[in-house]
């Protein structure tokens, strides 16, 4: 199961965009970019690396509460061989998916019960703020979509736009990139995914 958890590890830290800085200052911010909330949305992506693509799924979940705070859920699932599907659950308070705003990381492993952590990346100087690099539109998927692109400290730059559920990426590129390869309302997300990435 190494080479799982290695490619597990390499997608959490996709999303999360998480890389150190290079004065060891503390992490960048997760995107930071407003949730686009539809009820039973999901966007799947695929992440290409050298061992091959890799497929991960990101759900709208309902709402939720953690120490008096209220929040909703934000789901991350991918199918690791000889695991099982795993997740990274986020409880999310307010608009946006920032460092701040995540309430509470839930991890599911199959056969094993959840393990929290309370504000898992809540630290100082965690939240930078996106530098606008264009506007404009982009078909994906099969649907055209007016896309915004920002840059980020590290090398990151991230495509957003509010046609695409949940966290509303488009494709991101830096050390570590993904790419949107189908999103949806309902349904199975996983469904038409490649044997390869499942």
């Amino acid at each position: 199961m190494g080479r799982s958890l290695v490619l597990l590890a390499v997608l959490f830290v996709c999303l999360a965009a998480l890389p150190a800085r290079a004065q060891g200052s503390a992490p960048d911010a997760l995107f930071g970019l407003p949730l686009v909330v539809r009820e039973g949305g999901w966007a799947r992506y695929v992440n290409t690396s050298p061992d091959g693509p890799a497929r991960f799924v990101i759900k709208l979940g309902g709402p939720g509460r953690h120490e008096g705070k209220r929040g909703r859920w934000v789901l991350l699932e991918i199918d690791v061989p000889a695991t099982g599907r795993v997740g990274f659950d986020f409880l999310v308070e307010g608009e946006r998916f920032s460092a701040k705003s995540v309430l509470l990381m839930r991890l599911r492993v199959p056969g094993r019960p959840p393990s929290d952590t309370p504000a898992p990346f809540n630290q100082p100087g965690a939240d930078r703020q996106p530098h606008l690099l264009r506007e404009g539109t982009e078909t994906v998927a099969g649907k055209k979509l007016a896309v915004t692109e920002y840059s980020y400290a590290g090398g990151i730059t991230a495509q957003w736009s509010p046609g695409v559920p949940v966290l509303g990426l488009v494709r991101v590129s830096g050390t570590q990139s993904f790419q949107l390869e189908a999103f949806g309302v309902g349904g199975d997300p996983w469904k038409g995914a490649t044997a390869a990435g499942r």
